[in-house]
Protein backbone atom coordinates (compact mmCIF):
# COMPACT_ATOMS: atom_id res chain seq x y z
CA UNK A 1 0.00 0.00 0.00
CA UNK A 2 1.35 3.30 -1.11
CA UNK A 3 2.07 6.48 1.41
CA UNK A 4 -0.50 8.49 -0.61
CA UNK A 5 -3.60 5.15 0.41
CA UNK A 6 -2.67 5.12 3.85
CA UNK A 7 -2.86 8.67 4.63
CA UNK A 8 -6.51 8.73 3.26
CA UNK A 9 -7.12 5.56 5.25
CA UNK A 10 -6.45 7.57 7.65
CA UNK A 11 -8.18 10.50 7.13
CA UNK A 12 -11.27 8.70 6.46
CA UNK A 13 -11.10 7.03 9.82
CA UNK A 14 -10.22 10.58 11.51
CA UNK A 15 -13.76 11.97 9.68
CA UNK A 16 -15.85 9.09 10.97
CA UNK A 17 -14.03 9.53 14.24
CA UNK A 18 -14.91 13.63 14.11
CA UNK A 19 -18.77 12.43 12.87
CA UNK A 20 -19.09 10.42 15.73
CA UNK A 21 -18.01 12.88 18.18
CA UNK A 22 -20.03 15.50 16.19
CA UNK A 23 -23.51 13.70 16.72
CA UNK A 24 -22.61 12.47 20.42
CA UNK A 25 -22.29 15.80 21.20
CA UNK A 26 -25.25 17.29 19.28
CA UNK A 27 -27.44 15.12 21.56
CA UNK A 28 -25.60 16.33 24.58
CA UNK A 29 -26.52 19.72 23.56
CA UNK A 30 -29.88 18.57 23.08
CA UNK A 31 -30.10 17.27 26.48
CA UNK A 32 -28.41 20.76 27.80
CA UNK A 33 -31.26 22.34 26.54
CA UNK A 34 -34.13 20.47 27.45
CA UNK A 35 -32.93 20.66 31.10
CA UNK A 36 -33.20 24.63 30.60
CA UNK A 37 -36.35 24.98 29.05
CA UNK A 38 -37.38 22.34 31.70
CA UNK A 39 -36.58 25.29 34.09
CA UNK A 40 -38.45 28.12 32.55
CA UNK A 41 -42.09 29.06 33.62
CA UNK A 42 -44.65 26.67 32.59
CA UNK A 43 -46.82 29.55 30.99
CA UNK A 44 -43.65 29.90 28.44
CA UNK A 45 -42.44 26.33 28.44
CA UNK A 46 -43.08 23.81 25.58
CA UNK A 47 -41.81 21.48 27.86
CA UNK A 48 -39.86 18.83 26.02
CA UNK A 49 -38.13 16.01 27.95
CA UNK A 50 -36.25 15.13 24.96
CA UNK A 51 -34.66 17.89 22.45
CA UNK A 52 -35.42 18.05 19.89
CA UNK A 53 -38.53 16.71 20.26
CA UNK A 54 -40.33 14.23 17.55
CA UNK A 55 -43.39 15.96 16.52
CA UNK A 56 -46.42 13.88 15.96
CA UNK A 57 -49.22 14.22 14.13
CA UNK A 58 -52.30 11.90 12.55
CA UNK A 59 -54.54 12.20 9.90
CA UNK A 60 -57.12 9.77 7.94
CA UNK A 61 -56.55 9.00 4.40
CA UNK A 62 -59.29 7.03 2.39
CA UNK A 63 -60.76 4.15 5.17
CA UNK A 64 -57.32 4.09 7.32
CA UNK A 65 -56.09 6.59 9.68
CA UNK A 66 -52.11 8.03 9.07
CA UNK A 67 -49.42 8.42 11.92
CA UNK A 68 -46.40 11.21 11.00
CA UNK A 69 -43.66 11.53 13.23
CA UNK A 70 -41.68 14.83 12.41
CA UNK A 71 -37.73 14.74 13.58
CA UNK A 72 -35.38 17.41 13.07
CA UNK A 73 -32.11 16.95 11.46
CA UNK A 74 -30.51 13.86 9.02
CA UNK A 75 -30.48 10.88 10.37
CA UNK A 76 -27.32 9.79 11.34
CA UNK A 77 -25.31 7.60 9.36
CA UNK A 78 -25.07 3.92 10.57
CA UNK A 79 -22.05 2.97 12.85
CA UNK A 80 -21.88 0.13 15.24
CA UNK A 81 -19.33 1.74 17.95
CA UNK A 82 -21.53 0.95 21.07
CA UNK A 83 -21.33 4.68 22.34
CA UNK A 84 -22.79 6.13 19.58
CA UNK A 85 -25.31 3.60 18.52
CA UNK A 86 -26.95 3.54 21.87
CA UNK A 87 -26.96 7.02 22.04
CA UNK A 88 -28.47 7.53 18.16
CA UNK A 89 -31.01 4.78 19.57
CA UNK A 90 -31.80 6.60 22.81
CA UNK A 91 -32.60 9.42 21.37
CA UNK A 92 -35.21 7.83 19.18
CA UNK A 93 -36.87 5.77 21.00
CA UNK A 94 -36.75 8.71 23.79
CA UNK A 95 -38.32 11.43 21.38
CA UNK A 96 -40.86 9.48 20.17
CA UNK A 97 -42.62 8.28 23.53
CA UNK A 98 -42.36 11.22 24.41
CA UNK A 99 -44.50 12.55 21.21
CA UNK A 100 -47.44 10.26 22.13
CA UNK A 101 -47.43 10.72 25.64
CA UNK A 102 -50.41 10.51 27.47
CA UNK A 103 -52.28 8.96 23.88
CA UNK A 104 -53.90 6.03 22.88
CA UNK A 105 -52.38 3.89 20.56
CA UNK A 106 -53.80 2.15 17.74
CA UNK A 107 -51.63 -0.12 16.31
CA UNK A 108 -51.58 -2.44 13.09
CA UNK A 109 -50.45 -5.54 12.44
CA UNK A 110 -50.05 -5.21 8.86
CA UNK A 111 -48.45 -1.96 8.51
CA UNK A 112 -47.07 0.55 5.66
CA UNK A 113 -43.78 2.39 6.77
CA UNK A 114 -43.16 5.28 4.41
CA UNK A 115 -39.25 7.02 5.94
CA UNK A 116 -38.88 10.14 3.68
CA UNK A 117 -35.75 12.24 3.67
CA UNK A 118 -36.19 15.69 3.21
CA UNK A 119 -32.41 17.56 2.34
CA UNK A 120 -31.38 21.02 2.69
CA UNK A 121 -29.64 21.06 -0.94
CA UNK A 122 -28.98 18.25 -3.89
CA UNK A 123 -25.64 16.69 -2.57
CA UNK A 124 -25.86 12.93 -3.12
CA UNK A 125 -26.59 11.22 -0.18
CA UNK A 126 -26.98 7.23 0.32
CA UNK A 127 -30.41 6.67 2.15
CA UNK A 128 -28.93 2.80 2.90
CA UNK A 129 -26.03 4.20 5.05
CA UNK A 130 -28.57 5.97 7.57
CA UNK A 131 -29.59 3.54 10.38
CA UNK A 132 -33.80 3.18 9.23
CA UNK A 133 -33.94 0.47 12.19
CA UNK A 134 -33.70 3.43 14.65
CA UNK A 135 -36.76 4.65 13.29
CA UNK A 136 -38.42 1.42 12.67
CA UNK A 137 -37.69 0.37 16.70
CA UNK A 138 -39.33 3.53 17.64
CA UNK A 139 -42.38 2.70 16.27
CA UNK A 140 -42.54 -0.21 17.65
CA UNK A 141 -41.67 0.65 21.25
CA UNK A 142 -44.10 3.16 21.00
CA UNK A 143 -47.02 0.77 19.94
CA UNK A 144 -47.99 1.92 16.40
CA UNK A 145 -46.72 -1.57 14.92
CA UNK A 146 -47.48 -5.05 16.72
CA UNK A 147 -43.75 -6.71 15.44
CA UNK A 148 -41.04 -5.61 12.93
CA UNK A 149 -40.53 -8.90 11.25
CA UNK A 150 -40.96 -8.98 7.64
CA UNK A 151 -44.66 -10.50 8.13
CA UNK A 152 -46.03 -7.55 10.00
CA UNK A 153 -44.25 -4.40 7.98
CA UNK A 154 -43.18 -3.05 4.61
CA UNK A 155 -40.83 0.15 4.45
CA UNK A 156 -40.44 2.23 1.63
CA UNK A 157 -37.58 5.52 1.82
CA UNK A 158 -37.12 8.45 -0.43
CA UNK A 159 -35.12 11.42 -0.33
CA UNK A 160 -37.03 15.08 -1.41
CA UNK A 161 -35.27 18.50 -1.71
CA UNK A 162 -36.52 20.24 1.11
CA UNK A 163 -38.91 23.43 0.06
CA UNK A 164 -37.27 25.42 3.09
CA UNK A 165 -33.74 24.11 2.38
CA UNK A 166 -34.01 22.07 6.32
CA UNK A 167 -32.60 18.66 6.64
CA UNK A 168 -35.30 16.35 8.77
CA UNK A 169 -36.79 12.82 8.60
CA UNK A 170 -40.83 11.98 8.15
CA UNK A 171 -41.98 9.19 8.71
CA UNK A 172 -45.26 8.03 7.99
CA UNK A 173 -47.34 4.72 9.28
CA UNK A 174 -50.23 3.24 8.05
CA UNK A 175 -51.92 0.10 6.75
CA UNK A 176 -50.64 -1.91 4.16
CA UNK A 177 -53.92 -1.54 1.92
CA UNK A 178 -53.48 2.49 2.18
CA UNK A 179 -49.83 2.50 1.33
CA UNK A 180 -50.06 3.40 -2.78
CA UNK A 181 -52.69 5.90 -1.79
CA UNK A 182 -50.24 6.81 0.98
CA UNK A 183 -47.13 7.27 -1.17
CA UNK A 184 -49.46 9.37 -3.89
CA UNK A 185 -50.47 12.23 -1.54
CA UNK A 186 -47.00 12.54 0.09
CA UNK A 187 -46.35 13.23 -4.07
CA UNK A 188 -49.16 15.30 -4.75
CA UNK A 189 -48.41 17.91 -1.30
CA UNK A 190 -44.70 17.85 -1.80
CA UNK A 191 -45.25 19.47 -5.94
CA UNK A 192 -48.05 21.46 -4.07
CA UNK A 193 -44.96 22.77 -2.11
CA UNK A 194 -46.39 21.46 1.09
CA UNK A 195 -44.12 22.01 4.42
CA UNK A 196 -43.87 18.82 5.70
CA UNK A 197 -41.48 19.88 8.94
CA UNK A 198 -44.68 22.29 10.03
CA UNK A 199 -41.99 24.96 10.64
CA UNK A 200 -44.02 27.58 8.15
Amino acid sequence: MSFMQQWEEKEVVDLEEMYRQAVLLSFKLGEALSERIQRLPESISPDPLIYPPCKFKQFELGEYPVYQFSYEGMLPLYDKERKYFTRVRDYYLGSTQESIRGMKVTSFNDAFIYICHFFENLVIRDLDNRNRSFLINAIRYAGFIEDDSWKEIRTMEAGFLDTSRKNHVQVFVTGMKNAMKLVENIDEKYKEGHDFSGSN
